[in-house]
């Protein structure tokens, strides 16, 4: 019995290595010029878009024996070979691929080590852009160009997609030279020294992408500041008035306050007679182009409207007149300074009312030339 289990165990013994023979013939073919051996293969690449150009970011874990990169594109018709020194643990490289088309790209990229040994292929996209994408951009449009006594300013509405800056040039009326001012997309205005009237260019700065390496600019677009400003009033003071009724409508102060809703109305005493006037300090003497005057909201006891200008502010004192106007339609009357008169204090005067001996003023602008 012995005997027999013996030689079966041969038997088994003798079966299993012609099966081993059978199972490696699968693989000599494959094997006959020794083991394929690779070098390191990149661990992640990205590509930044640009102008006819791209920026490939490459990282490598352990690659200090790959000698070069190379990427193909374009189906393998365009390569670049690229040599690289990593060093141990994690380490990255820059390349520019220029000359390239406005387009997609599919780019494959792969090690060749110092023993000539090559990596398995990374698949990475990348996008160009040129004239065609720059033929899409348009500037941002302006809301409203402003000037005042200090600086002109412009006011945008909310820019295009991947738009970055807004320049503005123009000529500085302090220094004199021309001058370029930036700022960035997510601001809805820009304030800027340059003289009333004159002009200005602007213009917008684009990126395809976040972190594009190149900026696509916009063609300047000309605009042209008013000739007339208005003066900032808020060191301005209402020294006196004629007479008032503060508890109906807020009382003299209320002539610069910003604030149409607000108004100065006369006394309500028919011992408070026509006209009525009120004299406003405006901290300096003005070069004055014309005055706005609004009269309480839906009120038309206003009717003739006269403004003087002197440099007391004696209601009985010197007084030049600048100009006068009639309220005809609306709450608003302009009356232009056609005797170019000058002064640091103006006194506003109403002789006549359509509802005598009743005034109700809301605001006085000033506007500078």
């Amino acid at each position: 019995m012995k005997y027999v289990i013996y030689i079966f165990i041969i038997c088994c013994v003798l079966t299993g290595a012609a099966s081993c023979d059978k199972f490696t013939d699968v693989h000599k073919e494959f094997i006959k010029d020794g083991e394929t051996v690779y070098a390191v293969k990149p661990d992640s690449v990205a590509f930044v878009s640009g102008k006819q150009r791209l920026k490939m970011r490459l990282w490598m874990v352990n690659g200090v024996n790959v000698k070069d990169m190379v990427v193909t594109w374009n189906n393998g018709a365009d390569s670049l070979v690229v040599p690289a020194s990593f060093k141990s643990g994690r380490d990255s490289m820059e390349v520019l691929i220029t000359g390239l088309e406005e387009k997609s790209y599919a780019f494959n990229i792969y090690s060749i080590d110092n023993f000539k040994n090559r990596s398995l292929t990374y698949t990475q996209f990348g996008a160009a852009y040129g004239s065609l994408y720059a033929s899409t951009l348009v500037n941002r449009r302006i809301r409203q160009v402003s000037l005042t006594e200090a600086s002109a300013g412009i006011e945008w509405f909310a820019g295009g997609e991947g738009m970055i800056y807004n320049e503005i040039k123009y000529i500085s009326k302090f220094s004199g030279l021309d001058t370029v001012l930036r700022t960035p997309s997510g601001s809805f205005s820009i304030s800027f020294d340059a003289k009333a009237g004159s002009a200005f260019q602007y213009r917008s700065l684009f990126i395809p992408q976040a972190a594009s390496i190149d900026t696509f600019y916009t063609n300047w677009d000309d605009g042209q500041l008013p000739d007339t400003y208005l003066f900032n009033r808020s060191l301005w003071k209402v020294l006196a008035v004629s007479d008032e009724r503060a508890s109906d409508g807020g009382g003299m102060n209320t002539l610069i306050d910003g604030n149409l809703d607000s108004y100065w109305h006369s006394q309500y005493d028919p011992h408070a007679p026509l006209p009525h006037w009120a004299i406003i300090d405006m901290v300096s003497d003005k070069n004055i182009s014309y005055f706005e005057i609004y009269r309480r909201k839906g009120n038309t006891d206003a009717k003739t409207a006269q403004v003087y200008v002197g440099d007391s502010p004696d209601p009985l004192g010197t007084w030049t007149l600048a100009g006068q106007g009639v309220f005809a339609s609306g709450d608003k009357l302009s009356i232009n300074n056609t005797n170019q008169a000058k002064g640091r204090y103006m006194k506003i005067q109403f002789p006549d009312s359509n509802r005598p001996p009743f005034t109700a003023i809301a605001e006085v602008y000033v506007y500078g030339k």
